[in-house]
């Protein structure tokens, strides 16, 4: 009969050499990978939020933008409406003094050609004695 008595020292010891393993290589082992997987959940997590972060900030950037166009085209816009009302008050203003120099200019014409047609009318006895003169050839007398 064969003696069978080395197999529960075996066991035994295949027994310690895993408790011994687990205790020094496995559960060390095993704790990092835990660690692991919790900093990436985190980084995850982190990186999520930044995403988060990153939009709102995107859109709040958007938005400021938005209005300092808005109230940039309202600054120019209202810059020309003051232009217009400057050009139409400043046009009425000229024509309004042109329409002045005109008159008086037309009052002067007025009173220049009142004065021309006095002197020519005053002038026409003698100019139609000198036209008779001309074509009769001899000296008129009136």
């Amino acid at each position: 009969m064969k003696s069978y008595w080395h197999i529960p020292i075996i066991m035994g010891m295949v027994l310690v050499y895993g408790i011994l393993l687990n205790k020094v290589f496995f559960q060390p082992v095993q704790r990092v990978l835990e660690e692991r997987k919790k900093r990436v959940r985190e980084s995850g997590t982190l990186s999520e939020q930044s995403k988060d972060v990153l939009a709102k900030r995107f859109t709040e950037y958007e938005q400021a933008v938005l209005e300092a166009h808005r109230k940039a085209t309202h600054l120019k816009e209202q810059a020309r409406n003051e232009a217009y009302e400057y050009r139409s008050r400043v046009l009425g203003e000229v024509k309004a003094e042109v329409g002045k120099d005109l008159q008086r200019a037309e009052g002067e014409l007025s009173e220049n050609v009142a004065a021309v047609k006095r002197d020519l009318e005053g002038q026409i006895p003698q100019f139609a004695k000198a036209l008779a003169s001309k074509l009769l050839g001899r000296e008129v007398t009136a």
